[in-house]
C-alpha cells in the first residue's frame, strides 16, 4: 500500500483488513470507528443548530477536530506497527545484529503503544462529547448519538487492547508503568459513561 488508508474507499479499506498482511489491523479499525462516531455526533449537532437557542459552533468544531484526529490515527497506527514489523525482519546472525534488532524492535514497540494510547484518549474525549450532545439531539437524531457513543467505546476498547499487546513485549519497566497508568486514566469510568448515554437514548426511543 503506497497511498493513505483514509484516501481509500470503504470497500478497499475493508479488503485491506481482510488480507493476510499484518497492517492495517485492529488499531486502524478502532481509529476509523472513532471517526465514524465523531462524524455522527457532528451531524446531530449541525441538525440541532438549526433550532437551538445557543450557538453550537464551538461544539461542532470540537467534533470536527476529533474526526480529523481519528482519521490521522488510522494511518499513524498502521505506520507504527509497520516499523515493528520491519524491525522483526532484521537479521540476527551475530550478536551485533541481534542487539541492533532488539534495540530497533523495542523502539518500535514503544511507538506502537503510544499511538493507540493517543487513540484511547481521543476516544474518551469523544465519549464526553457524545454525552454533552444527548440533550441537544432531537427525537429523530438521538439514536445517532447512541451509535456515536458505541463507536467511541469501540475505539477506546480497541485502542486499549493494542496498547496492552505492545506493552507486553516492552522491556522498559518505567515506560510500561507510565503508559499503563495513562491508559487506566483514559478507561476509568468509561463503561458507566457509555451506560448513561445509552440509558438516556433508549428512554427517548423506547415505545
Amino acid at each position: 500500500m503506497t497511498d493513505r488508508l483514509i484516501d481509500r474507499s470503504l470497500r478497499a479499506f475493508s479488503d485491506d483488513l481482510a488480507s493476510d498482511r499484518p497492517v492495517p489491523g485492529g488499531g486502524s479499525a478502532a481509529a476509523y470507528a472513532g471517526a465514524l462516531g465523531a462524524a455522527l455526533c457532528a451531524m446531530v449537532l449541525r441538525i440541532s443548530a438549526k433550532k437551538a437557542r445557543e450557538d453550537l459552533t464551538v461544539r461542532i468544531e470540537e467534533l470536527e477536530g476529533l474526526h480529523a484526529d481519528f482519521l490521522r490515527l488510522v494511518d499513524d497506527d498502521t505506520a507504527a506497527f509497520a516499523r515493528v514489523a520491519e524491525a522483526m525482519k532484521m537479521p540476527r546472525s551475530s550478536d551485533e545484529e541481534k542487539a541492533a534488532r532488539k534495540a530497533r524492535l523495542q523502539t518500535g514497540l514503544l511507538g506502537a503503544a503510544r499511538v493507540p494510547l493517543e487513540l484511547a484518549k481521543t476516544a474518551r474525549r469523544l465519549l464526553h462529547a457524545c454525552e454533552q450532545t444527548t440533550t441537544l439531539a432531537s427525537s429523530a437524531t438521538v439514536s445517532d448519538v447512541g451509535v456515536g457513543a458505541l463507536m467511541a467505546e469501540t475505539a477506546l476498547r480497541g485502542a486499549a487492547l493494542n496498547v496492552m499487546i505492545n506493552l507486553a513485549a516492552l522491556e522498559d519497566a518505567g515506560q510500561v508503568k507510565a503508559l499503563s497508568e495513562e491508559l487506566d486514566h483514559a478507561i476509568d469510568g468509561s463503561e458507566e459513561q457509555r451506560a448513561r448515554i445509552l440509558q438516556f437514548v433508549e428512554s427517548r426511543v423506547a415505545r
